[in-house]
């Protein structure tokens, strides 16, 4: 584990014109650099880099982020793998932190199984060079299916021998724990001896890889035709291999996936590699298993659209249906590419060029419910039954769609498609809508039950109050604004009136400090996660440090959705148009080379939320009053308030208002 020293040291090393540089070509601008967006396809460039912030922020897609974040996103590193890269670039030697005994079992024992399988994919490559078993038997298949040695490399693919135990006294051999080997699935223990066994003999392995490129697991197929034995046999699941989660191919694909904006899915190992080979990156396989939530959520992490590319016959377009819900409920675009003459995308790949591949691929993908709809037409013309199921099951999907126009879009066209009238398609979607939400519901009253809290009481807690939508609005606003002062000045010197010896005096400080203990001593309190996200690690890097930090330094710890407010606020502090009668009303046009205009935005978004607070607090006494009109107490509180908020809107030069 890196310890913080170490983060800090990478952090303030790291030059975020240089790491992205090092990817995208900028150009100077003024302080800044510019490029087109690596991570949308553009035009005009909209991705602006800052070295004076350390940031990277685009104003066409919204990525955003320091240099951590920009490897994350770009080479879709983990957050360690990010830092490991920048201390390599700058030279900076890590200590790794002191792990806990629990801690450091478990990642020696992942280190070991990672070692172990990387040590095997070894072993079974060099079989297919250097054994003569490799070379008849294992390169000879691998010629004959017209894969190239460069392919070979770049998968390490490799032959497992026929003889039982090779594996295994390999690598007991060469040092390995039995157990180990039992652990990662490689080897078996025999019953009646307890000796080792290999799991693959006499099969080509195929490496299964994690996006970071480590070695997983294995697929291996056999290549006889003995129908008594598995065509395919797969590594166990273990503390490293978890198959519901894992994509073939996804290391090597996802970089292109995101450039390309598509990822296609096949079904086989053979057919990623051949579609790899063939210059189709942007390919991952399910390896033959049904596709699981997690494994969609890792496509969609690189692309929103999947182009699946299963056999034609009835299995495949099952399970492309069944691939094509899942996707859609993700909020995703599904085509789909059928080959004809039974071919898959290994087949068809060996029979044409790689131009005619491309083009085939280009010019054959099909919206995948418009498709179904076209199919269901045709299949079932003369049988009205048939048809209505089959018409059901498409409303079915379009009913899983996030986007209210795009399900719109699919009626339209399924009726012309199916000559069915429009509204009884949006009818019937109707009715699979609320069905949806029943079952959304059931299941949400299930976790609800599980975790003990009364399911009515919930409903209490959250109905909507009158002008719940403008209070929350405001308040959305007010709590922006606290953070935008607070990421943009807080580095700068304020110079704020404060009460000393019962005088009003103007003093300089910190603006940032001034800005959290304003914040933490009026009680005002942050209810938008991600502004409290901010708020929070500004304040506990201030308790700890006594000095407020650079943004680039809080980013490498922030969420997703902080880090992109963070950007917004730091690169766009202000997208106010002004008006002449503004400065008349006291009204702040924010501009952080103007120390008199940092003074006054302080002072008044600062003294906005402690009006909204007290309105907030008066409007509940009053509530109270209502029902209690003899409490004294209530009314002599709700008049010394009243007092302190007009005197405050005053300042503000501001109507008093009640939320």
């Amino acid at each position: 584990m890196i310890s913080q020293e170490d983060i800090d040291r990478i952090l303030e090393s790291a030059k975020i014109e240089e790491v992205v540089g090092d990817f995208v070509e900028l150009k100077r601008r003024g302080a800044n650099y510019v490029s087109c967006c690596p991570f949308h396809n553009e035009d005009t460039p909209s991705f602006y880099v800052s070295p004076a912030r350390g940031i990277f922020k685009c104003f066409g897609c919204g990525e955003g982020g320091n240099s951590v974040v920009f490897l994350m996103k770009y080479q879709h590193y983990t957050y360690p793998e990010a830092l490991r890269w920048l201390a390599k670039k700058y030279n900076i030697e890590i200590k790794e932190k002191e792990l806990s005994p629990q801690e450091i079992t478990v990642r020696d024992e992942k280190d070991a199984l990672f070692n172990i399988n990387e040590f095997a994919c070894k072993y079974y490559y060099n079989n297919l060079f250097e054994s003569e078993e490799g070379q008849s038997i294992g390169l000879s298949y691998f010629n004959e299916r017209q894969i190239t040695r460069k392919t070979i490399d770049t998968w390490q693919l490799g032959y497992a021998k026929q003889k039982g135990d090779d594996f295994a006294l390999h690598a007991l051999k060469a040092g390995y724990d039995a157990e180990l080997l039992v652990k990662s699935g490689l080897c078996l223990r025999s019953e009646k001896d307890g000796s080792l066994y290999d799991r693959f003999r006499a099969r080509v392995t195929f490496p299964v890889y994690n996006t970071g490129g480590r070695v997983l697991g294995f697929s291996a197929r056999i290549l006889t035709k003995d129908k008594t034995k598995a065509k395919y046999v797969n590594s166990p699941e273990s503390p490293i291999y978890i198959k519901g989660k894992t994509l073939f191919g996804l290391n090597f694909a996802r970089n292109e996936m995101a450039k390309q904006n598509l990822c296609y899915l096949v079904e086989g190992n053979i057919d990623a590699i051949m579609m790899n080979q063939n210059e189709v990156k942007n390919t991952v396989a399910s390896s033959g298993t049904a596709l699981t939530e997690d494994q969609i959520k890792m496509i969609k992490r690189y692309t929103d659209n999947v182009a699946i590319l299963y056999d034609g016959d009835a299995a495949g377009i099952h399970a492309a249906i069944r691939a094509t819900d899942m996707f859609l409920k993700e909020g995703m675009h599904v085509s789909i590419v059928l080959f004809p003459d039974g071919d898959d995308p290994d087949s068809f790949a060996r029979k044409h060029t790689q131009d005619e591949f491309h083009e085939f691929l280009k010019t054959n993908a099909r919206n995948f419910i418009i498709y179904r709809a076209n199919l269901a037409n045709a299949e079932a013309e003369k049988d009205p039954i048939r048809k209505s199921e089959l018409i059901k099951d498409i409303i079915h999907s379009i009913s899983l769609i996030p986007d209210l126009i795009e399900r719109t879009a699919y009626i339209q066209q399924c009726s012309a498609i199916l000559n069915m009238k429009e509204d009884i398609l949006t009818d019937q979607l109707n009715k699979e809508m609320v069905h949806n939400a029943y079952l959304k519901n059931k299941e949400e009253k299930k976790a609800v039950q599980s975790e003990s809290v009364p399911v009515k009481e919930q409903k209490e807690d959250i109905a909507p109050q009158p002008k719940a939508a403008e209070a929350s609005t405001q308040e959305d606003n007010i709590e922006k604004n606290l953070i935008r002062i607070l990421v943009n000045y807080a580095q700068l010197t304020t110079d704020q009136p404060v009460l000393i010896n019962n005088e009003v005096k103007t003093q300089p400080f910190n603006a940032g400090g001034f800005i959290l203990n304003d914040v933490v001593s009026n009680d005002i309190n942050i209810n938008n996660p991600v502004y409290k996200e901010i708020f929070d690690l500004y304040f506990k890097y201030y308790k700890q440090n006594n000095q407020m930090p650079e943004a680039d330094s809080i980013i490498g710890h922030c969420s997703e959705q902080a880090v992109n407010v963070l950007t917004e606020l730091l690169m766009s502090p202000s997208k106010i148009t002004v008006s002449q009668g503004w400065e008349k009303y006291g009204m702040i046009v924010p501009d952080i080379n103007s120390s008199q205009i940092i003074d006054k935005d302080i002072k008044y978004t600062l003294l906005s939320a402690k009006l909204y607070k007290l309105s907030v607090m008066m409007n509940e006494i009053k509530q109270k009053m209502l029902n209690e009109p003899q409490n004294d107490a209530l009314t002599q509180t709700f008049i010394k308030l009243t007092v302190i908020r007009n005197n405050i809107a005053k300042e503000l030069n501001r109507t008093a208002f009640m939320p």
